[in-house]
């Protein structure tokens, strides 16, 4: 991949320092206290020290707060069963929670091995398949929903932060420090490169993030330094681009698209979810859940099309909020 995409060395630097003033804005959210929920204080989920496996509960753990152990998560997907996958970037691990918030477990812990994470940010889910930005170790992972190892994409990824199945099963891979979309067949081989320059053209990214895909095959991406979703059809086409009310350079937004292609964004700096529909027009904007909590740095969603549901990850606070929208 890397001969397809030239670097220079002046380019590098300039992605190098734009990269890590990301980091650096996702680092102010790393808190040494124990993460809250809205059932109060939680414990912590400590990160095991060895490369740990797949552990998942067919029932929830008992006496445990609703979505707690997290520390400042990411992003957050829902399987064909209701369950809601989150990337925990701070304990480097998978977690797996049922709609209610009960604990089913998960994996990771901090290096490269197969089952080891450094920082993960995105997460998709398609039937059986998982896929996992795994940030830090500049990778994407490929895990089946009971946690086997299934492989990973090649190429020189520079952290990769958002990801996206397409209806016909390829992966769309967001990787934001080389200004670039990836897609990839669904077994993470071919790697295509959906790229012009970095920079504020009409084609051109500037420090994606979300991505998200329609059942048109229309696929969405957070270009969050230019303020904008750029819209791609299922070849990877630029067809237009959406203006956003927010965003701006550092920030880590997510997307996620319904089934009539209306667009949901997070915008984590102005503490907001907002909802536009295909063409753009800005349909509604929520600063709190709908049991009425005020958002805290809201990043990843995940919505649960059967229940009309959408979750969002609080990164500052460690929680997850719940949208109840109208079907």
């Amino acid at each position: 991949m890397r001969s397809s995409h030239d670097f220079g060395a002046g380019r590098r630097l300039i992605a190098s320092l734009a990269i890590a003033a990301l980091a650096l804005g996702c680092r102010k959210s790393e808190k040494p206290a124990a993460s809250m929920t809205a059932a109060g204080p939680a414990a912590a989920t400590p990160a095991p020290s060895a490369e740990a496996g797949p552990s998942i509960r067919d029932t929830p753990e008992a006496n445990r707060p609703p979505f707690s152990g997290l520390r400042a998560a990411r992003g957050a997907a829902v399987d064909d069963r209701g369950r809601l996958w989150v990337t925990d970037f701070e304990h480097a691990a998978i977690r797996l929670f049922d709609a209610s918030g009960g604990f089913l477990g998960g994996w990771g812990s901090r290096g490269d091995g197969p089952y080891q994470l450094k920082d993960p940010c995105g997460i998709a889910i398609h039937g059986d398949d998982v896929y996992v930005a795994d940030t830090w170790n500049g990778r994407v992972l490929h895990f089946s929903l009971a946690g086997r190892a299934l492989g990973k994409a090649p190429g020189d990824f520079y952290g990769p932060r958002g990801i996206a199945v397409a209806p016909d099963g390829r992966v769309w891979i967001a990787d934001t420090g080389n200004e670039r979309i990836v897609i990839c067949d669904r077994d993470l081989t071919n790697p295509r490169l959906i790229t012009k320059k970095e920079g504020s053209g009409p084609e051109d990214l500037s420090s994606p993030v979300g991505i998200a895909t329609g059942a048109s095959g229309r696929v969405y991406v957070a270009d969050t330094g230019n303020r904008r979703i750029q819209v791609l059809d299922a070849d990877g086409k630029f067809r237009t681009r959406l203006p956003f009310k927010g965003w701006g350079p550092n920030t880590e937004p997510y997307l996620a698209v319904d089934d009539e292609e209306n667009i949901f964004a997070s915008d984590p700096a102005g503490q907001a979810v907002v909802m536009l529909d295909k063409n753009g027009r800005e349909l509604k904007r929520w600063t709190e859940d709908s049991a009425g909590r005020k958002f805290a740095k809201p990043t990843g969603l995940a919505l649960d099309r059967k229940k009309g549901t959408l979750y969002v990850v609080n990164t500052d606070s460690d929680t997850i909020a719940t949208l109840k929208l109208q079907k």
